[in-house]
């Protein structure tokens, strides 16, 4: 049995990845097409598509790791790039 909580805004999402070792991750995409399903981890919760977006378009947000398929990043972390 899941539970749904209350999505996070983008102001608590930036709180968390503030925080040593979160970071923003893509956990998957819908099977159905509706879109991808993000979540501060470890345990921060749930990140609407739309303020995923918006954090991930920051200048002060980077990607974690280049995802499956090379370019295509499945996770990001608060901070300068250090790649």
């Amino acid at each position: 049995m899941t539970t749904k909580s209350k999505p996070l805004s983008v102001a608590k999402t930036l709180d968390l990845l503030r925080r040593r070792g979160c970071k923003l991750m893509l956990t998957h995409i819908n099977a159905d097409g509706g879109g991808c399903v993000y979540h501060v981890v470890p345990g921060g919760g749930y990140v609407e598509p739309d303020v995923a977006r918006k954090i991930i378009e920051r200048e002060d947000v980077q990607p974690l790791d280049s995802g499956l398929i090379p370019g295509c990043p499945q996770s990001w972390k608060l901070g300068p790039w250090r790649g």
